[in-house]
């Protein structure tokens, strides 16, 4: 396994060429190719030459499916040169998606619910080929068979798209077949997500076998794993979490937070393309590749910037000055950012997610799992109110944190409510909003008695009014806001010492917010008989339980005073003696990350700010692109840290200067007086 210094400037190098182009490769040579790489900076490279998305392959074979148009293999001579160089080459398999393939082979394409072959309908669209069919067995595996034991020198074999076409798939012959053997009816949505659980972790662990049985040394991946469930698959050897802030904001930052909990190697992966993979003619902005790698740097350490090669086989030079610049900034800043693990503090918890990709999400429609916009609505709040925190599942150990927020969860593990208990009981804080758990019986009992209520139902509204009490009203004006989402009901149970922690309103005259109001919804009326947030110490620590889908809400939203009425609960539990890190950014475009590296701290300041969206049009979630061009300094953030020892000294990186401090009654304080993109500040132990 290749160290993280050793492919943390990596390139992901994309070739998806269609088969009726009619010359490939005429002006490819790797020794220029190579040497493009080192003067960029760069010491990995994953190689599309394997199997493109296409379906097609770049190296001489008698097994692959070589692209017809190939004027000479690419792979073969390039293996010497970047072994010479010092640079890890990887090699791309792409069996999700597969135009080839589903041309030639109509049968093997995957299937919509209403008989519709995903089979690049002409060449307008992405062929997706099914996992049981018999693609994988008549052509993937064998093209494996030939190639591993015949490249040994290659690092790894990096597996793309092992997922599902969005459309709810797969319904061919073959599922259908396979579904039930397993007794799985496909036209239950339900069912359906564990098939293609079932399904896809079987390739994947045949697949891990396969490549292993023939080289032990050469590593394994596969994409689109990146979420919570499928990165604790045990037949990976590491994970690129790949999230351009093209796509948007929040995946990276927010989902990145989870990996780095894991036990498997990790890091990000970008592209340097505006729009999305494979958008020739175009460049990301210097800085927002810039800010892109430094929220890479806060959490992961690993970078990986997308490119893709001209048919011809010529780099673009433009395309790696600017990686070379990108990556020169990285250099200044890796050393304090590679082999670091996260300081554990609060903790977003976070339901297994299903297998088609939660990167985008549109709706919270699931009634099955914990919606997407909840889940990045949570970690939104947190990331724009400048905290720290980490996404956990219920495999990971959660008593180093202080505080957990459970946001509209719906499958969390009932076992572990008695765990979570155990942990309020013991000095911990909980946090939990809207309705998911509560229709749970085994958290429902456990939140009851931590929070000293009786559950008497959830309403079936789309919205509802909460007013937080003056002590959790900061920087709030006093008004009842407007959360979508039906609202949960209890009471303060018999002799129960909770406190009121926010009221809940109903709309005037109890017209339904369903009900159009002019515009929208009714204002408030009357005060509900129930509450809409209550607090309650629990043996050492302290439970909120709030009515409201807060997470939702903020996601589809935005309002600030949603953000602030989470942050303003999060402020009660957490004791002075448990915060760990306070960040005066004064902005919400001041992301937070604290790390623990050889036993010294490292703290990351990450700026963001996009300029407006341009081309958004219906129905297109990648034409509106998020858009980075500069971004003005911040000057003089007061910053705060409560490590366990004094530190030996507080300096600045990658300058390395060291700022004046004060230790005052546990706290380290210090002013940060200047950031722009990425400043981290390390205590040194």
């Amino acid at each position: 396994m290749a160290k993280q210094e050793e492919t943390n400037r990596k390139i992901h190098l994309d070739f998806h060429t269609p088969h009726w182009v009619k010359q490939v490769g005429q002006d490819y040579d790797p020794e220029l190719l190579v040497r493009t790489w080192k003067e960029a900076h760069i010491n990995a490279v994953t190689v599309v030459f394997g199997l493109c998305a296409c379906g097609n392959a770049y190296y001489k074979s008698d097994v692959a499916p070589v692209h017809p148009g190939l004027q000479q293999d690419l792979l073969t001579p390039l293996l010497p040169i970047a072994r010479r160089e010092g640079i890890k080459i990887y090699v791309h398999f792409g069996p999700g998606i597969n135009d080839r393939s589903v041309v030639e082979h109509p049968e093997w394409a995957m299937q919509t619910k209403n008989g519709k072959r995903l089979d690049t309908n002409e060449g307008k669209e992405w062929g997706w080929v099914c996992y049981n069919s018999p693609y994988v067995e008549t052509l993937l595996w064998p093209q494996l068979r030939e190639f591993v034991p015949r490249f040994p020198e290659v690092e790894g074999i990096f597996i793309d798209m092992v997922t599902y076409a969005p459309q709810q798939t797969c319904h061919c012959e073959y599922c259908v077949s396979k579904a039930a053997a397993l007794d799985l009816n496909l036209n239950d949505d339900e069912q359906l997500i564990r098939f293609q659980r079932i399904t896809l972790e079987n390739f994947i662990d045949k697949t891990r076998e396969l490549v292993k049985g023939l080289n032990p040394e050469m590593e394994f991946t596969c994409n689109n794993r990146w979420f919570v469930g499928g990165a604790r698959n045990q037949s990976l050897d590491f994970i690129e979490l790949e999230a351009p802030v093209t796509w948007n904001s929040y995946h990276f930052p927010v989902m990145s937070r989870h990996i780095r909990t894991l036990p498997i190697a990790s890091g990000g992966m970008t592209t340097r393309f505006p729009k999305n993979w494979g958008y020739f003619g175009s460049l990301n902005n210097e800085l927002q590749l810039k800010f892109e790698c430094s929220t890479i740097l806060a959490t992961l350490g690993s970078c990986c910037i997308g490119d893709q090669l001209h048919p011809s086989g010529k780099p673009e030079p433009g395309v790696y000055e600017l990686i070379k610049t990108v990556y020169e900034f990285v250099m200044e800043r890796e050393q304090w950012s590679l082999n670091a693990k996260s300081v554990p503090y609060m903790a977003i918890m976070a339901d297994v997610q299903p297998n088609t990709s939660v990167a985008r999400p549109k709706s919270d429609a699931s009634e099955f799992y914990q919606g997407g916009a909840a889940f990045y609505g949570a970690g939104l709040i947190l990331l724009e109110g400048n905290r720290h925190f980490d996404v956990l599942d219920s495999f990971n150990d959660i008593s180093p944190y202080k505080l957990l927020w459970f946001p509209e969860n719906k499958t969390f593990d009932p076992k572990a409510a008695k765990r979570v208990k155990q942990f309020v009981a013991d000095g911990g804080s909980l946090l939990v909003t809207g309705k998911g758990l509560w229709q749970v019986e085994e958290w429902k009992s456990v939140l009851e008695e931590m929070a000293g209520v009786s559950y008497v139902d959830t309403e079936q509204s789309p919205g509802g009014f909460i007013q937080p009490e003056p002590e959790f009203a900061d920087h709030m004006p006093q008004v009842p806001y407007f959360v979508k989402g039906g609202f949960v009901q209890w009471k303060l149970a018999d002799g129960s010492d909770a406190q009121v922690a926010a009221k809940a309103y109903k709309p005037y005259e109890d017209i339904s917010p369903s009900r159009k109001f002019g515009h929208f919804h009714a204002p408030a009326g009357e005060e509900a008989a129930y509450p809409g947030a209550v607090i309650r110490k629990y043996g050492k620590g302290k439970v909120v339980v709030v009515a409201a889908s807060l997470a939702l809400d903020y996601f589809t939203i935005g309002s600030r005073h949603v953000r602030q009425m989470v942050l303003n609960l999060v402020d009660g539990l957490l004791d002075k003696d448990q915060r760990l890190i306070e960040v005066d950014a004064g902005t919400p475009s001041v992301d937070v990350s604290l790390m623990s590296q050889e036993g010294n701290w490292v703290l990351h300041l990450i700026q963001y700010g996009a300029k407006r969206q341009s081309g958004f049009s219906q129905g297109d979630s990648t034409s509106g692109n998020t858009v980075m061009e500069e971004l003005p300094i911040r000057y003089n953030l007061p910053v705060r840290l409560r490590p366990e020892t004094r530190p030996k000294r507080v300096l600045l990186a990658p300058a390395q200067t060291e700022l004046p401090w004060t230790w005052n009654e546990g706290w380290v304080e210090t002013v940060v007086p200047e950031l722009h993109i990425h400043q981290m500040l390390v205590l040194e132990f």
